[in-house]
């Protein structure tokens, strides 16, 4: 039996307009309609191609707000990750498709399982949701949108899975000299949402609700 994804007709998830980059959870509820709207379709190259659809992907970061520094890891140049377009790009959001395993909190328990498969740690921490992502620029964007949210440690980060060559935490200025080095290839979910987490990350206000409207679900 084949698998199937969570998606979203792209027509109702845009109903009130689409946008491109990185979308606040405070400008719009988008989680309420997903859960609301969504139902699963089989994977593969049909669904890949099928722009009418939205394949909602859990877009986590993992972050260290005491020392200010975020994980950023290299996606595989193998076969051992199975995205051809996403080989060998960095990143810094951990995530994948959302089964029909995860249907009884779909996006809280594919964050959870998705963090499990590709990270080493010792306790998991329940992500919290800061906004959403659209980038229709490429083939891989065009079908699929993003639910970001941040994982707080203070605690040691290691790779779980071959799709990661390599994995580490890095500070505001090391994110930022990788992202300018023309030699490295940046994945733009990551490059869209860094504003956003650097602005948490300088501002490290735990409890605010004005700069990025948590949501907790």
């Amino acid at each position: 039996m084949s698998k199937e994804a969570l998606v979203v007709d792209r027509k109702k998830l845009f109903k009130d307009g689409d946008f491109h980059g990185f979308l606040p959870s405070t400008e719009r509820n988008l989680i309420g309609l997903i859960l609301k709207s969504h139902y699963y379709h089989a994977r593969g190259n049909e669904l890949e191609n099928n722009q009418e659809l939205q394949q909602i992907i859990p877009y986590v970061w993992i972050i260290n707000p005491k020392e200010k520094k975020v994980l950023a890891y290299r996606r595989s140049s193998t076969q051992s990750y199975n995205e051809k377009r996403l080989r060998n790009k960095w990143s810094c959001g951990v995530g994948g498709h959302i089964d029909k395993e995860d249907s009884s909190d779909p996006i809280t328990n594919a964050m959870m399982r998705e963090l499990k498969e590709e990270v080493l740690m010792s306790v998991y921490p329940k992500p919290k949701i800061i906004g959403y992502l659209n980038d229709d620029k490429d083939d891989v964007g065009k079908v699929h949108f993003g639910v970001v949210a941040l994982a707080e440690t203070e605690e040691k980060v290691e790779k779980g899975s071959d799709e990661m060559a390599e994995c580490r935490f890095l500070s505001i200025k090391e994110i930022e000299s990788l992202f300018s080095n023309p030699a490295n290839e940046i994945e733009s979910w990551t490059t869209l949402s860094w504003p956003f987490v650097k602005n948490y990350l300088i501002v490290n206000q735990l409890s605010s609700s004005v700069n990025f409207g948590w949501l907790t679900i």
